[in-house]
């Protein structure tokens, strides 16, 4: 049928309008009345959700990953160099081995509008101490015992005993929060609808869907490139793999190394991979009543289990060997004693303990795609200590309930875990060896007596001894089966702009789309 030249106009101003309309799934822009093709939003796809949106609370690398687009930290560390940067803290000092000054950024808005200052520092670091707010960082932050706000843009943190390592804390672990906003919701509604100063607003948070943010204007390095970003939760490797390669997400990290190639071969994709500061290990659980409180049988699974071939086998060789509890990238780091692949000596010592290896049967937990083959590493480690006799049931766990598995002190016998950012020795060596620490697996009365004298430490040698004997009696404990310092691998979308960082963080605000 042929059409009317008035309706053939009218169907023309319809696409030229709809052509000039801003697209509603947020792909595209438009600037100066003239369409702009390059995409604005981004799509992370996450092995996980974040345990809370409120800052200073879950200790957890799937949680601060994505709020720390929303909140921003005092310092933080340069993201190829781990070198520490200023952020919302323009300089800090240290007055005395008991006082840390630090004097604030002024001009900063959170998303509110309400003024950053020095009453947010004091709001925030008292709301980690406060036991009543359950923060998993309060075992960290323990010795701090007041912040003093000395003017609108300065600060004094006052602890009760030497904190040498307090800058580093407060890189790692503050992020900054609106005190008012706080105050007037209520920390169960700002748990779910978070209010910071960081280059993103919260827009919504669907429970183990997705969470979506946008590009906060007003920011105050400027207004990110990128407006709108959203985690997607993705459990399953197989399933972030497909959304990938249909173009459903951008970026996601922890490729198994036998995807590699076929990420590399894909059309618009790429591979980005960094030395990452985290470390991997397979913890022996001193705290689960069992044969691994002996000492003997803990060395003996140090000789049984063949690192280097898991490397080679497993991990194609992305990541490097450990021997004790921190990689060569850590400031204290020194070398330490390698067990070797022995199993007649790993069997040797089990009979010493009292243990037939062959009556032997014992756990091991591993989440599954949060760290690079994770759950295939598990199931090696048990063929290889089934080479010796000993029986290996492996319990692969949902990423959340592996942790809380941890935190509860329900761990069996062994489980996997990474560790980081792993910069510096008191982090990984209070955090993960003492007792009351929420993802320790190992305690020793002596080594956490020597850790606590150590952590006091102001003078340099002294400290770096102090860890330098940690390390050593750690290794001679058994109290890991260390395994490597781990590559970080990242599927991206050809024309993102990502360099990943050696400390793994995702900021939105350094990536743009060519």
């Amino acid at each position: 049928m042929r059409k009317s030249p008035v309706l053939l106009l009218a169907l023309i101003l319809m696409l030229l309008l709809a052509a000039c309309t801003e697209g509603t799934s947020g792909e595209t822009s438009t600037s100066g009345g003239s369409s702009d093709t390059k995409k604005d939003s981004l799509v992370i796809g996450f092995e996980a959700d974040a345990g809370t949106l409120i800052a200073n609370s879950d200790v957890n690398y799937v949680t601060d990953t994505q709020i720390r687009n929303i909140y921003d930290p005092l310092i933080e560390r340069d993201g190829e160099t781990g070198e520490y940067t200023p952020v919302l803290a323009e300089e800090w000092e240290n007055i005395d081995e008991l006082t840390w000054r630090l004097k604030l950024k002024e001009g900063v808005k959170f998303h509110n509008g309400a003024d950053f200052n020095a009453e947010s520092v004091k709001f925030s670091i008292d709301y980690i101490l406060d036991e009543a707010n359950q923060s998993f960082y309060r075992s960290r932050w323990v010795d701090v015992a007041e912040v003093k706000v000395i003017s609108p843009y300065e600060v004094e943190i006052v602890t009760a005993k030497p904190f040498p390592s307090l800058i580093q804390r407060i890189i790692e672990d503050l992020l900054i929060m609106e005190p008012g906003y706080v105050e007037e919701v209520g920390a169960d509604v700002a748990a779910k609808e978070p209010v910071g100063t960081g280059a993103y607003k919260f827009v919504e948070w669907s429970r183990d869907n997705y969470l979506k943010l946008e590009a906060f204007e007003d920011y105050w390095q400027g207004t990110p490139k990128i407006k709108n970003l959203e985690f997607r939760y993705i459990p399953e490797f197989s399933s972030r793999m497909s959304a990938f390669l249909s173009g459903e997400i951008d970026l996601f990290k922890n490729i198994p190394v036998d995807s590699v190639a076929e990420i590399e071969g894909a059309e618009d994709a790429k591979i980005a991979e960094v030395a990452s500061s985290r470390i991997n290990y397979l913890a022996l659980n001193t705290f689960h009543e069992g044969p691994l409180q002996d000492v003997k049988v803990r060395q003996a699974l140090n000789y049984a289990v063949d690192v280097d071939e898991l490397l080679e086998s497993v991990l194609n060789g992305y990541g490097t060997k450990m021997t004790g509890p921190l990689a060569e990238i850590n400031t204290g780091y020194v070398e330490t004693k390698d067990y070797g692949y022995d199993p007649d000596k790993a069997i040797a010592l089990l009979e010493e303990a009292g243990y037939k290896p062959e009556e032997l049967t014992l756990t091991l937990d591993t989440p599954n795609g949060r760290y690079p083959m994770d759950s295939h590493v598990a199931q090696a480690i048990a063929s290889q200590l089934q080479k010796i006799g000993v029986t290996v049931e492996v319990q692969v766990n949902e990423w959340g309930n592996h942790l809380e598995k941890i935190q509860n002190r329900e761990m069996g016998d062994m489980f996997i875990l990474g560790w980081g950012p792993a910069f510096d020795p008191q982090s990984t060596i209070e955090n993960l060896f003492t007792k009351e620490a929420p993802y320790s697996g190992f305690y020793d009365e002596a080594i956490e007596k020597k850790i606590y004298e150590t952590t006091v430490l102001f003078d340099e040698k002294e400290r770096f001894d102090g860890f330098e004997e940690l390390q050593n009696d750690l290794v001679e404990q058994a109290a890991w089966v260390p395994l490597w310092q781990q590559a970080d691998l990242y599927a991206v979308r050809g024309n993102l702009n990502f360099s990943p960082r050696v400390d793994e963080k995702m900021q939105a605000y350094e990536m743009s789309w060519e």
